[in-house]
This record gives structure tokens, C-alpha cells and sequence, in this order.
């Protein structure tokens, strides 16, 4: 190798580690935010209040801090586990007896922080709240560098198991990069025949669900929440495209919310989001939800892998 070639791999080998770092800031700073957040919004939670106050409140206060939320806020009550936020104009409010999930993050140019937290009005299901706390601290206590995907599924699912309920089958907590909220590793919360192994400097949102249900979520009809993917084909409607450039320029790889759309070009969004759906250019988050009458616990915290351990930032 000439010295022209080993002077340009150092340089691409420092930029790698100059980005890895500015990546590890940025999360931490939004990290932060969303810890602030949640302090400031979880004694706010109460019967009687609409959860599209809560929502545009918590959205509001991302802003206010100097970041961009990294999804819609979710706010999933009862058996909905996830994908759950406000349409415009929505009347949703908490009822005595609920059970309700709280999750949102935020980012930092493009650096995400992702965290969950339930708050139950039903003294009955204090133990489903704790049965998702409980095995998301035991999963946690067990990240490392060199731990198995699947054996950190496995205790998720004998803890949650040990209280009486059902982990969520087919949820998991997900790997956090620049500009990617599902990345390609995960961590189921039940045991599986392989995995992958855990690596030192890697984000992970880890999130945990408990069900007195049938422990799987299935998609419910309405759609609230969208992305944008990489499909570039033709499209009649002008404000179609109008919104697709729009959505791609603002929240490029990041879910987004209809009732943000609405805000942004006014209710006639429904024919344009109904072709960019068809075509495939806007990938549809359906709410997730288990069996009608059943219930769901939800904790998730972002966290670092370190060099003998895992570090909560949220």
C-alpha cells in the first residue's frame, strides 16, 4: 500500500470515529430532552384528559428544547400496544379503568432517542405494569457486548411469564442509528432459536409489552402515522407530490404524522395520502393491538452499549 493510500484509510478511519462520537452526542442529547419531557408529562396523565392535549403538548415541548420529534407521539390505551396517535380533531379521552401507554422521542439530527412508560388507572393491572417494568430492567441488566438476541428475548418472556401474562410475540425492541429508527438488529421479547450478538457503541431502543391478551398484536384499519420510502415513480395527484417532497425534504427516513400533514396542506390530503399509499410510496403504521378486551403494559428505554455493560441514556 502506497503512503498516499494509508494516509487516505487513516483519515477515513478518523472521520468514522469523529462521526461514531458526534453520533453518541447528539443521541444523548435528545436523550435528555426526552427525559425531560417525560417528567414534565407523566404527572399530567389523568382521567379525563384528551389524549390529543397530551400529544400535541408533549410534541410542543420537543420543539420548544431545540429538537424534532422522531416519530408521532403514541398514546395506546387498553389492548393497543403501539402506532396509536391522534387524527385531528380526535375526543379520545383517558377513562377510570385504563391502562395507558406513553411513547414518544426525539431527535437530533437524525439522532434518536426512543423511550416508553404506563400509566394504569385500574389497581388490578398494577402487576401487568409491573410484570413489562420488571423484565425490561432484567433484559437490561443483561446487555452487553457479546450477549445473544435471543437469550435477552428469553428472559423478557420468563419474567413477563412469571406474573401470569403473555409477552408480545411479535413486537421487539430495535437497534438506533442516524436517520433510522428500526434498523436491522433486534431484540425480541421472547426466546428464539438464534439471534445476533450484541456489539460495544450500539443504540438500542428497548421496549417490553405485557398482555393479559393472546400475546400477538394484529393490525387495526385506520392509519395515523406514515413513511416515506425510497420509490420514485409518477404520480397524477399535484398535491401527491407536492407532499411527497415535502415528507421526504422534512422527515426524510422518520415516521410522520396524517394530522402533521393536515396542519401542513389543509384536509384535502385524503385523495393525495390515498395514492401515495397505493403506490407504495407512503408505508402505512397501523395500530397494533391484541384481542378486544384485553390489556398492555409497555416501558422502553434507549440505551448504549458499553464496554462490560449497557448504559440507560432516557
Amino acid at each position: 500500500m502506497s503512503e498516499i493510500e494509508k494516509e487516505k484509510e487513516n483519515d477515513e478511519e478518523v472521520d468514522e470515529e469523529e462521526e461514531k462520537a458526534k453520533f453518541i452526542a447528539d443521541t444523548i442529547k435528545a436523550c435528555n430532552i426526552a427525559k425531560e419531557i417525560r417528567e414534565l408529562i407523566k404527572p399530567k396523565v389523568q382521567v379525563g384528559i384528551k389524549i390529543l392535549d397530551l400529544i400535541e403538548e408533549i410534541e410542543g415541548e420537543i420543539i420548544k428544547r431545540g429538537a424534532l420529534p422522531s416519530f408521532p407521539c403514541n398514546i395506546s390505551i387498553n389492548n393497543i400496544a403501539a402506532h396509536y396517535t391522534s387524527p385531528s380533531f380526535d375526543e379520545t379521552e383517558i377513562e377510570d379503568g385504563d391502562i395507558v401507554k406513553v411513547d414518544f422521542g426525539c431527535h437530533v439530527d437524525g439522532a434518536i432517542s426512543d423511550q416508553a412508560f404506563t400509566v394504569c388507572f385500574n389497581s388490578e393491572l398494577d402487576n401487568l405494569v409491573k410484570a413489562s417494568e420488571e423484565a425490561l430492567q432484567n433484559v437490561i441488566d443483561n446487555i452487553k457486548p457479546g450477549a445473544e438476541t435471543n437469550v435477552l428475548g428469553g428472559i423478557a418472556e420468563d419474567t413477563i411469564r412469571q406474573y401470569g401474562y403473555l409477552p408480545i410475540n411479535n413486537l421487539s425492541g430495535h437497534q438506533l442509528e442516524r436517520w433510522v429508527l428500526h434498523s436491522d438488529k433486534t431484540i425480541p421479547e421472547i426466546k428464539l432459536p438464534y439471534g445476533e450478538k450484541i456489539e460495544e457503541g450500539e443504540v438500542y431502543a428497548m421496549e417490553v409489552f405485557a398482555s393479559t391478551g393472546l400475546g400477538t398484536v394484529h393490525d387495526m384499519p385506520n392509519v395515523y402515522i406514515y413513511r416515506v420510502q425510497p420509490i420514485r415513480i409518477p404520480l397524477r395527484n399535484k398535491l401527491a407530490r407536492k407532499m411527497m417532497t415535502f415528507c421526504a425534504n422534512n422527515y426524510r427516513t422518520l415516521p410522520f404524522a396524517k394530522r402533521w400533514l393536515v396542519k401542513e396542506f389543509g384536509f384535502k390530503v385524503r385523495l393525495a395520502i390515498r395514492e401515495l399509499t397505493m403506490k407504495k410510496i407512503f408505508y402505512e403504521y397501523h395500530p397494533l393491538a391484541d384481542k378486544q378486551g384485553s390489556f398492555i403494559a409497555q416501558k422502553e428505554h434507549t440505551l448504549l452499549v458499553e464496554h462490560d455493560s449497557c448504559k440507560i441514556l432516557t
